[in-house]
């Protein structure tokens, strides 16, 4: 089940950094690399080597943005336009491509169903890749009643997109924080930010080679392949 596991934690962390709303006034055009780490609860040992080495790198331009994920087994890229209000998600796993689109109505359903966040901005703060980010501790509370705390530094000097936010109402851009998806605990930290220049192709849909599939059935997908392992 393991495999299962890894892939849905991907799409989970792909699509959080995407989804951080925070103040729109400062104009930010650039690439924003983190490294990854992992602890998982159960995982075999051979996974923990895949998941070794991992990175995300987000790019940012106007109305437009990129995440991409690469580990050794999987890519996950989820580029989103928040003017036409889509977000595609990309995958390769192991050269099965997948691409899963959503608009405005499917964003929505998926925030009516997230955890409820309570934001709690704490006095500490550290630099990290050159900006001063300011800490704040996370606690998210599912339907069920299950809480779960998080600590998140972010910086207010990039903005990010308020179409969907992981973490409602976070002041800023998250540069160090950790994600805990089925019992993958995935903790990304920012070691670069360019400002420069983006290339427009950095945020085109691929055509051909992708089976276009929902989030429902690309899971179900996920739990018959290789039989579940």
């Amino acid at each position: 089940m393991y495999m299962k596991k890894i892939v849905t934690a991907a799409v989970c962390a792909v699509l959080a950094i995407l989804n951080v709303s925070a103040q729109k006034n400062t104009p930010f055009e650039g690439i924003i690399t983190y490294s990854i780490s992992f602890e998982g609860s159960g995982l075999p040992q051979e996974a923990m080597a895949m998941l070794s080495g991992a990175e995300s790198v987000t790019y940012i331009k106007g109305d437009k943005r990129r995440t991409d994920l690469n580990m050794a087994i999987q890519s996950t890229t989820a580029i989103m336009d928040t003017k036409s209000k889509q977000i595609f998600t990309l995958m390769d796993i192991m050269g099965q491509k997948y691409l899963i689109r959503m608009n405005e109505a499917d964003v929505k359903k998926e925030e009516a169903a997230a955890p409820e966040t309570t934001i709690k901005y704490l006095d500490e703060t550290k630099m990290i890749a050159g900006y001063k980010c300011k800490k704040a501790e996370v606690t998210m509370k599912t339907k069920e009643g299950k809480e779960e705390v998080v600590n998140i530094y972010y910086t207010e000097e990039i903005p990010a997109s308020e179409m969907k936010s992981a973490y409602k109402g976070l002041k800023g851009f998250p540069m160090e924080y950790t994600i805990n998806q089925g019992g993958i605990k995935m903790s990304f930290t920012t070691k670069s930010v360019a400002r420069e220049p983006v290339a427009d192709s950095k945020f085109e849909i691929p055509k051909e080679g992708y089976k276009e599939t929902t989030m429902e059935e690309f899971q179900k997908e996920m739990l018959q392949m290789g039989g579940g392992q």
